[in-house]
């Protein structure tokens, strides 16, 4: 599969990730309290969110690769108008004016790209917006992809640096799974998934990734 040509002006974005700073919009959300050894943990409130996402059969890296590339596609144009565009986007109505020829709306990249492992592969998502309905959102010509609105979430997220690789997913999901084992207040209610902010070529040490998973309080909290 042919790479996905970046727009110019997703290009320009990308310099200061090559440094840790990070220009895109990430979804809206809410610190309820701190977890872990140095309170490394944030226990966060999510707004509802709207989600383009595909599965993709394969080893981490490679379904990750496809992934993103495909939902890529979807973002820069290769898709269909709805009736009602609101979205943001990267350039003005011009749409595609970076001369990518998708022909369809082209929106800004967002972070973070989550990462959820299934039966025989992995299913990559985009945030595309909180405030936006799925019907109101350009309908991706890859029929693989999907529109998803998630409802408010209660994720417990741990922050780690460096590459994503299989070692590092493993620490973090233990230590994760381990304070949460030791608290008194919440407990995992899924599959850890992570979430990956930066672009590979990045450096490592200022890359910021996290392992998440959704949580429930262990008693019903009393108004």
């Amino acid at each position: 599969m042919t790479a996905t040509k970046l727009p110019f002006t997703e290009i320009l974005k990308s310099v200061p990730g090559l440094f840790g700073i990070r220009l895109e919009e990430e979804p809206r959300y809410e610190v309820l309290e701190h977890l872990g050894e140095g309170e490394a943990i944030e226990v966060r409130r999510y707004a509802p969110a709207l989600l383009a996402r595909v599965t993709v059969a394969g080893d981490h890296d490679e379904a990750v690769d496809e992934g993103f590339d495909r939902l890529a596609r979807y973002i820069f144009g290769e898709n269909r108008p709805a009736g009602l565009v609101g979205m943001r986007r990267a350039g003005d109505a011009a749409a595609n004016s970076d001369g990518d020829g998708a022909g369809g709306e082209r929106m800004a990249m967002t972070i973070p790209v989550r990462q959820e492992q299934v039966a025989g592969g992995w299913t990559i998502g985009f945030f595309l917006s909180n405030d936006l309905e799925a019907s109101g959102a350009p309908q991706p010509n890859d029929a693989g992809i999907e529109l998803v609105r998630e409802p408010v979430r209660v994720v417990a997220a741990l922050r780690y640096r460096g590459n994503n690789s299989d070692e590092r997913r493993l620490a973090a999901t233990q230590e994760l799974l381990a304070a949460l084992a030791g608290s008194p207040r919440w407990r995992a209610d899924d599959e850890v998934n992570w979430a990956q902010y930066d672009a590979p070529f990045v450096i490592p040490f200022l890359k910021r990734n996290e392992a998440q998973v959704a949580v429930k309080p262990r008693v019903a909290l009393v108004p």
